[in-house]
């Protein structure tokens, strides 16, 4: 599981975790599914009630889908970042294995 973490160093918060193609928010007993990705697509909901809210490919995160698409923010190294460019700022970080999952699903979970 890769842990997300809104905030930065001493002022994190853990937020949720993902893995094995699911999103939880919260930790714990208390966590629940919000979302699934699969192939770099982030869906809001699970199973047939799913919706496709975005995706992540490339050190980047986008909402919406083909030509109309937008990038929302950028993950690199661990740390996610809202925005693009000059104009990006970190708001989170992520430790595991799944960060580009982890970034998208906090960018695109956070803009729904």
């Amino acid at each position: 599981m890769t842990d997300i973490y809104i905030g930065t160093g001493w002022s994190r918060t853990l937020v949720g975790c993902c893995g094995n193609g699911d999103i939880y928010k919260g930790t714990g007993w208390s966590k629940e599914i919000v979302g699934t990705y699969r192939d770099g697509d982030v869906y809001s909901g699970y199973g047939l009630s799913k919706t496709y809210i975005g995706c992540f490919k490339d050190g980047n995160v986008y909402t919406g889908s083909g030509w109309g698409k937008t990038c929302i923010g950028e993950y690199k190294n661990g740390d996610i970042y809202k925005g693009s460019g000059w104009g990006k700022s970190c708001i989170g970080e992520c430790k595991g294995d799944e960060y580009g999952a982890a970034a998208a699903a906090l960018l695109l979970l956070l803009n729904k």
